[in-house]
């Protein structure tokens, strides 16, 4: 994530394996800051940077 926010990447947007949740980060300055987060059976609801819904069921590999 470091490296990332280094390099001026302005979103980042992992997925947890273990859980499925996505956590939606923008740059602020030099740092990540959280911009919107959602759990398994949530959606993420997205106006920035693009409009989008994810569902993180969808994104991870179901255990």
């Amino acid at each position: 994530m470091h490296h990332y926010a280094a390099a001026g990447i302005e979103w980042y947007l992992p997925v947890e394996q273990q859980t499925g949740a996505l956590d939606l980060y923008r740059l602020e300055g030099e740092h990540y800051v959280g911009h919107a987060a959602a759990q398994r059976g949530e959606k993420l609801v997205m106006t920035e940077p693009v409009e989008a819904v994810l569902e993180p069921d969808s994104l991870a590999p179901q255990s």
